[in-house]
């Protein structure tokens, strides 16, 4: 058994980075405002005055015959004119200790023009200088060619905004970079997390036997509640919508439950789990749904005090005489309790529909155990839903009432490491753990398949077969079950009817 054995869940993958999407726009904002800032941390703006310049010839004619001469002649001029003693004249021309800023000249191709530019840290500065560079250059260029003069076609102005503007060409490149870092560093901590994400995870890393698996299953089944991101509970009776897989997992861990009860006696099975919002009080009722629907009689409590949920589940109410406190705190009769009756089926309910602060008491003064067997004599199975192990200390003594005890481990929730904790913890504590159910597993990456695999490891298995439920008939030596089904006009049975 490899516990630390590294597993890719596509799906689960898949969920992680649309869970963390955010990370992804994050860490590009960040790369985009960090180039912003690496860019004007040390950034001084320049700017640059221009002028057109044209060489002629000096004399008579005032132009070359041909363009090669003049165009010469301004190659030569362009050294000159950026030579520093053109900057001492035109600091001389403007009356400065010196010349701050910088010259450029280049000959526009085959032209005997010449673009002539000063950059300087202040706009009008960068124009005084170039102004000042045309008017005293003569100076200079008198000195080396004789028979050449320059022109200016392009007066120049005061620049309006900075020559050496911060390119942002390559934010493009740090969002790509900066997404693809953080995608990989989501994708690497989603894989290396060490939690049972598949069935083969489970067989590899888990320290107890797997009764079943449940198919991950959309809780919003209409585009209406997808709109108002409403959820109602998973009963597989209840909702139309409700996939044929995610029923027939329920179904073949029923049948599961028969099989032990039947070979062991059991009676009483506690559903509990690790952690809040695993699935337990789905689960649980679930499998006492689908085991009235094989003609059991059974009996769904809710020993989960501190938050009950099974009464959401069901979309119940409080109602006068059936809540489950109120029996145990001795406000209602015990003859004059009232059990919910699910759909006119041999399932009865019993739970509560707000907190109990004094449930400690029930269990250390014997009222649960004594419940309990009171419900063995009158039904077929009690299912109890118990609160999660790491939120209550007291569902180890409630596991020990029951006949056999199964966690409800929802993929990539728990770590491994306290899931077996957890299971070691049961078992110390007197529990006899049936095994466990991996709940909400994704079966197939493919959106419109209903192939996957189940407990049994067999991949790519069809559940057409399963159309009808009576393909479960193997299990008709359990019929003696079938003799306790109610009268289908009751809604609500007391405990003295029932006795």
């Amino acid at each position: 058994m490899n516990k630390n054995k590294i597993s890719i869940e596509w799906n689960i993958l898949l969920k992680d980075i649309v869970k963390n999407f955010w990370v992804v726009v994050l860490c590009a904002l960040i790369g985009v405002m960090g180039n912003y800032l690496a860019g004007h941390i040390n950034y001084e703006p320049l700017y640059t005055s221009s002028a057109t310049l044209a060489v002629f010839a000096s004399g008579n004619s005032g132009s070359y015959s041909t363009i090669a001469p003049a165009n010469e002649k301004a190659n030569v001029l362009v050294n000159v004119l950026t030579e520093s003693t053109v900057k001492e004249c035109a600091a001389e021309y403007l009356g400065v200790d010196g010349f701050d800023g910088s010259i450029s000249a280049t000959v526009l191709d085959n032209t005997n023009f010449i673009e002539l530019k000063v950059t300087s840290d202040h706009p009008e500065k960068a124009y005084n200088l170039l102004n000042a560079v045309i008017k005293s250059h003569h100076k200079i260029s008198d000195k080396v060619f004789k028979n050449a003069g320059l022109s200016v076609l392009k007066m120049p102005s005061v620049p309006t905004a900075p020559s050496n503007r911060i390119s942002n060409s390559n934010n493009n490149l740090i969002i790509v970079g900066a997404a693809t870092f953080s995608l990989a560093v989501i994708a690497v901590l989603s894989i290396m997390r060490n939690t049972v994400k598949k069935e083969s995870d489970f067989n590899e890393k888990i320290d107890s036997k797997l009764i079943g698996t449940i198919a991950h299953e959309n809780k919003q089944m209409t585009l209406q509640e997808i709109k108002q991101k409403k959820k109602k509970g998973l009963l597989i009776r209840s909702n139309a919508y409700i996939s044929l897989r995610f029923t027939e997992n329920f179904h073949k861990i029923a049948a599961k439950l028969e099989h032990m009860q039947s070979n062991e006696d059991c009676k009483v099975f506690a559903i509990t789990s690790v952690a809040e919002n695993e699935g337990k009080s789905t689960c649980a009722a679930n499998i006492a749904v689908s085991l009235a629907d094989r003609g059991n009689k059974v009996v769904l409590v809710d020993f989960d005090f501190k938050k009950p949920a099974l009464y959401k589940i069901f979309d119940e109410e409080f109602s006068e005489g059936s809540e489950l406190s109120e029996l145990l705190e001795g406000k209602i009769n015990e003859n004059d309790y009232k059990f919910k009756s699910y759909k006119k089926t041999p399932l009865f309910l019993a739970f509560s529909t707000k907190p109990a602060p004094d449930y400690r008491s029930w269990i250390s003064d014997g009222k649960l155990a004594a419940l309990i067997e009171k419900l063995k004599s009158t039904f077929d199975y009690v299912i109890i839903d118990t609160a999660p192990i790491s939120v209550d200390t007291t569902v180890s003594d409630i596991v020990r009432i029951a006949d056999k005890t199964i966690m409800v481990i929802r993929t990539d929730t728990v770590t491994v490491n306290v899931l077996n904790d957890h299971i070691a913890t049961l078992s110390k504590v007197g529990s006899n753990l049936a095994g466990c159910i991996l709940n909400d597993v994704y079966m197939n990456i493919l959106p419109f398949s209903i192939t996957g695999n189940d407990e049994s490891n067999y991949y790519g298995h069809k559940y057409g077969r399963y159309t009808h439920y009576g393909n479960y008939g193997h299990y008709g030596h359990y019929g003696k079950h079938h003799s306790h089904k109610k009268d289908a006009s009751e809604d609500t049975v007391t405990a003295e009817n029932k006795n």
